[in-house]
Parts: C-alpha cells; structure tokens; sequence
C-alpha cells in the first residue's frame, strides 16, 4: 500500500465494518449516478461499483491512479484532477449526482464551497470530515464552533450526523475522531443568489470579531432600531442569532 502524503491530506480508511455501514447511509441504486471525491486505495469505490450506473471518481495523486484502474469495470471513470477544478456539469446529465468522499482535512472548506457552486446538479452528499469541522458544519447556535460555515451550510443544506468515526478506523491515524455528515440541497437556494451572497457578507462582519455585539458589528449595515425592528437583539453576540435571522437580514438589506 502505498503511503499516505501529508501535503494531500490523506488518511485512508480501512476498516471494513465502517465502510459497510457507510454503503448502508448511502443506500446506492443501480439506476443512480455517484461522484467520489478522493478515493484513495479505492475501498468504497469497490464497495460502491456494482450498486450503481455510473461511477465518476477524482483522485488528484496519480500514485493512486493504478490501483483504482485495476477496478475493471466500464462503470467507473477515473478524473485525475483537484476537485476545486473539477466542472461537475461535464458529467450531470437528466439524473442528478449524488456525491461522496473522505474528504482531505486540509481543504475541506474549500471543498464545501466547491459543492455549494453545484447544489443543482447534486441530489445529496455524504462526507467525511475530521470531527471538529465537521461538528461546525452542523452547530447550533449558541455554542463556539458556530460560524459563518455554519449559516451557510445551514441555510443552503439541511445536514445530518450520521456516524463519527475513530482514528483507528484510518492509516495513517488522524490525529481525532471523524465524522459522517449527508447534506440534502434545499431547493430554491443558490450561493450566488443574492441573499446567499448577502449572507456571506452579514456573516462576514460579524463573526469578524465574535465578541462584540451584533449591533456594533453591524453598524454600517443596520441601525440599532432595524435590529429590533427584525425581532433581534443587538446586544446578542454572532454566536447567539439563528440562520434564520441571517436570512432575514440578509433578505432586508437586498
């Protein structure tokens, strides 16, 4: 086996209990097409193969690229390419994809942000993530790991914890507990819709300095009043207002 590359983000998962159980998330049909994000050494993959129509799988390191093409069936196509560059509209046909993937720890933000960009052509997204980031994806409010991931993610996705996943289950082991997260595209919401990109920009201003109150940190924004006007307190903190009331600041300012 080759070994994993640190620079990549690689922790390969191995255990056979876990990956059966993660098949058993997905529940793949014949009838449906499956991306792969990172398939490494390709154990889901070969898990993955015979349930589905067609299976696209992007694997920047070419050291890997010749034990995935010993999976030899007609099903699987190979994408040695970085993700982030990957155009999923050059294989989205009538049905849309349904994607998966142990995703690297090193740029798991820009790989959300990376889906975000294709939600319409996603039916729904099943990935690994190391636990921490993966606990902000999906926070409530109220609580130190809610931020700016959080509300967007939120307010484009509806996500699940699945299952978490220990080190011993990888190799090399990473250094904390993973996490299995689906995340179900919200019909009707883009990224670059502007109360998307308005979101972005209200969260952007205030979780700039987590600690100060919303109403300071939307000042050149909202006024104290039109806070209370909208039902908020401008005295709660970034952590303290719900991805609904981001959206309806969101919506007044557009």
């Amino acid at each position: 086996m080759l070994k994993a590359k640190k620079n990549l983000g690689q922790n390969f998962l191995i255990d056979q209990y876990v990956l059966n159980q993660i098949i058993e998330f997905i529940n793949p049909n014949i009838d449906q097409n499956i991306l792969e994000i990172g398939p490494g050494h390709g154990a889901l993959t070969e898990l993955l193969i015979g349930k589905v129509k067609r299976l696209d799988v992007v694997e920047l390191d070419k050291e890997l690229l010749l034990g995935l093409k010993l999976i030899n069936d007609n099903k699987l196509h190979i994408h040695n390419k970085n993700i982030l560059n990957f155009d999923i509209s050059g294989i989205y046909e009538e049905q849309k994809i349904r994607a998966v993937g142990n995703l690297p720890y090193n740029i798991s933000t820009p790989i959300m942000l990376w889906a975000f960009k294709y939600l319409d052509c996603l039916k729904d997204m099943h990935f690994m993530f190391q636990k921490e980031f993966g606990e902000r994806l999906c926070s409530e409010p109220d609580k130190k790991s809610y931020g700016r991931i959080s509300v967007l993610t939120q307010y484009l996705t509806k996500a699940d914890i699945l299952m978490h996943i220990e080190p011993e289950c990888f190799k090399p082991q990473p250094s904390i507990d993973s996490i299995l997260i689906k995340f179900m595209p919200i019909p009707g919401r883009s990224i670059n819709s502007a109360r998307a990109l308005k979101i972005q920009e209200v969260t952007k201003a205030a979780f700039m300095h987590r600690r100060k109150m919303i109403g300071k940190s939307l000042k050149r924004l909202l006024s104290i009043e039109e806070l209370q006007n909208l039902g908020i307190d401008p005295k709660a903190r970034p952590e303290n207002i719900s991805v609904e009331d981001y959206s309806t600041i969101a919506e007044t300012l557009i």
